[in-house]
């Protein structure tokens, strides 16, 4: 007697494929399609009627953040309502371990401010402390700023023993069962390092056919020339590539994305076995804190007393700031809720209503909160729709799991991708404006993640896999979380199981913790979970 049933559905496979018309079993872990041939009126504990409802492999998300949320109840409550039931973290160069040498302290002042219990320095024992926590499925990329910190005091100044210690730390987490590496090389530490360590450490994760994932140096201005040394990288250490939360930002970089495109394309019909992908959050706004729009030194410190932005000369270098970059303060949603006054107003909105110029606006806005978060629409909508529709782009929320409810303040001001990354892919891509079938949107966050990341038994729908499956119902599927208001649950999943365990059920989530720990195959040390 199988488990579950799942009879009428429209069964979207992951590949990108016609829909097919077939029940759909679950026993234990795995899927088993049925055929009418085959078996005659089979058995289940429950046999769910989906007609009308679409049945797809759990959603994938390639970029998720830091790994301490795991550590707390109902922590991805949130990805979860959006049909995702597995997600990479460790990426922008941040990851729960190794823990290198100079990096213990910092990780127990951090343990202390968040709430999770830190007690761990390898890969191995990381995975060890969470994996009997988990709703859903998590893998790791090891993180280059992670290994730079624990290995290193001055970031400046890399000595040849600290990049043979990195090494080692990288190779020996690969056969922990990490899936490769992540950058961000566009912030300390991760800033001061040539493509040369980067190299040495992708091979690392080449030689067990992992990823490098890699915040690149600019996003912005020199965007062509960050792309064209993460594609060095990949070409050099021969290792596959993932370009994370890939965008162009500013007005005035709006349609280089084709240029950038087309690289990707060359690049892989000419390196076809080291294939280069991209990740992609379906938003035209990132999520800032004002002070990164006036010049450093003003606002680089929290406690810094803001009167001294109101000085002549500041508002002066602060004007000229903002037009050199072509800042657009009508583009700036203020979205901390602690300034009553601002709240829900563009920069430009609040300029014009006090009579202030752009260089008081700021100085005004930052002296009632120097962390005040602003929601900034700097990236062109049809560059978003060009890097999603590319074939080998994947959606990702950009964020890490964690209770938003929590009382310490971790979250700071909330993207609403946390909340609605992948139910606004499908509403607004699919079911709203028909730029892709369901059947191609699919692919992009099941089979193509899981084929990338080598996750093995994931992604599809195919007898034998995972029972990682989402149902969904197409008529009420909804994003809800906004810019204002960004911790609110999608809605639209009725249905979706962790390896073969049901988690929402009837729309409603329970307390299962069905999630696993998924590596790549290790060599030394006996895997968790295969």
């Amino acid at each position: 007697m199988y488990d579950y049933i799942i009879k009428n559905a429209t069964v979207y496979t992951g590949l990108n494929e016609s829909p097919k018309q077939v029940d759909v079993a679950i026993l234990d872990n795995k899927i088993k399609l049925i055929s009418p041939t085959e078996e005659v009126d089979p058995k289940a504990k429950k046999i769910i009627d989906a007609e009308g409802y679409l049945l797809t492999p759990g959603f994938i998300d390639p970029h998720a953040s830091t790994g301490f949320g795991y550590f707390f109840a109902d922590a991805v409550n949130h990805k979860l309502h959006q049909g995702i039931t597995t997600e990479v973290f460790g990426n922008c160069g941040v990851s729960p371990a190794p823990v290198g040498e100079h990096l213990v302290d910092s990780m127990k002042s951090l343990s202390n401010e968040v709430g999770f219990p830190f007690s761990w320095r390898s890969l191995e024992e990381y995975f060890e402390k969470i994996e009997n926590k988990l709703q859903f499925n998590i893998a790791t990329l090891i993180g280059h700023n992670t290994l730079r910190i624990g290995n290193m005091t001055d970031w400046g100044n890399l000595k040849a023993a600290q990049l043979v210690s990195m090494k080692q730390s990288l190779k020996f987490s690969m056969q922990e069962g990490a899936l490769g590496l992540s950058t961000a090389l566009v912030e300390p530490p991760g800033c001061f390092a040539d493509i040369q360590e980067v190299v040495e450490l992708a091979k690392i994760v080449a030689a067990k056919g992992g990823v490098y994932a890699a915040h690149i140096r600019n996003e912005k201005n020199d965007v062509e020339e960050a792309v064209e040394e993460a594609l060095l990288v990949s070409k050099t250490a021969k290792v596959k590539a993932l370009l994370s939360h890939f965008k162009i930002a500013e007005e005035k970089n709006w349609g280089k994305i084709g240029k950038v495109l087309n690289m990707l394309e060359q690049f892989n019909e000419d390196n076809p076995n080291i294939p280069v992908a991209i990740d992609v959050y379906p938003y035209t706004a990132m999520t800032n804190q004002l002070r990164g729009f006036v010049p450093k030194g003003y606002c680089d410190d929290e406690i810094i007393n803001t009167t001294a932005l109101f000085d002549k000369q500041a508002l002066q270098n602060v004007e000229k700031y903002i037009e050199q970059n072509k800042y657009d303060l009508g583009k700036m949603l203020v979205i901390s809720e602690e300034i009553k006054a601002f709240f829900g107003k563009t920069m430009k909105e609040i300029q014009i209503e006090n009579g202030w110029t752009a260089a008081e606006t700021m100085a005004e806005v930052l002296s009632k909160n120097i962390g005040t978060w602003i929601a900034y629409h700097s990236i062109s909508q049809a560059d978003v729709d060009k890097a999603i529709l590319w074939k080998r782009a994947m959606v990702c929320t950009d964020s890490w799991s964690y209770p938003v409810n929590m009382e310490s303040n971790i979250s700071e001001e909330p993207h609403p991708r946390s909340y609605g990354a992948f139910t606004s892919f499908l509403e607004n891509y699919v079911v709203k404006n028909k730029k892709l079938t369901w059947q191609e949107a699919v692919y992009k966050i099941t089979a193509l993640p899981a084929t990338f990341f080598g996750l093995e038994g994931r992604g599809q729908i195919k007898d034998g896999y995972y029972a990682d499956l989402v149902l969904i119902n197409p008529k009420s599927l909804k994003t809800n979380a906004t810019y204002l208001e960004p911790k609110k649950l999608s809605d639209g999943v009725e249905y979706l199981w962790v390896n073969g365990k049901i988690v929402i059920e009837d729309k409603v989530i329970n307390k299962s913790l069905a999630g696993k720990v998924l590596t790549l195959k290790r060599e030394s040390v006996s895997p968790l979970t295969h």
